[in-house]
């Protein structure tokens, strides 16, 4: 366009702006057509493309240390803590819906002496772990009571599961 209006100018100076248009035009396309021009252009584009990826593997990096050490550690959570920790990460839910959710959805029992507990399901993908504790009543009987726990495993993959759904 710049070299348009220089040549509807009849003056000297839009005689030289003309001239020059030309000249970077013409360089452009020898430069175009140059098979080495071409990679240059690749290479720098690879390299805002590699430079974009470092910056969002930055951000990310806590988020994964934080899943590893969930994932990596010995210690479990019970129930109502998963349904806390959802509750902060936008999902609205409680521990009752919560429990009434993992029935549903065959991740506990929900008949009999199963009730509330870990199916195989849950016990193969290691999403649940069920601890078993003695009490001694006083009228001198025992009795065994089993408490659900989510793993750390467990604790990433329903959170993963219900920010997906959501």
């Amino acid at each position: 366009m710049a070299k348009n209006v220089a040549m509807m100018s009849k003056t000297e100076k839009s005689q030289q702006i003309r001239d020059y248009f030309i000249q970077v035009e013409d360089s452009y396309k020898k430069l175009a057509n140059d098979p080495s021009y071409q990679m240059a252009l690749g290479l720098k584009a690879s390299q805002l493309l590699l430079e974009q990826k470092d910056q969002i593997i930055a951000e990310m990096k806590p988020k994964a240390l934080f899943a590893d050490a969930v994932d990596a550690s010995d210690g479990s959570i019970l129930v109502g803590q998963l349904a806390k920790t959802l509750r902060q990460n936008g999902v609205n839910i409680g521990q009752n819906r919560l429990f009434k959710w993992l029935r549903e959805h065959e991740y506990l029992g929900s008949r009999g002496e199963q009730y509330n507990l870990p199916t195989q399901k849950s016990m193969e993908l290691r999403v649940m772990e069920t601890k078993t504790r003695t009490v001694n009543n006083p009228d001198g009987s025992i009795r065994t009571t089993h408490t659900t726990k989510i793993t750390g495993k467990g604790q990433i993959y329903f959170i993963n599961k219900f920010l997906q759904a959501a």
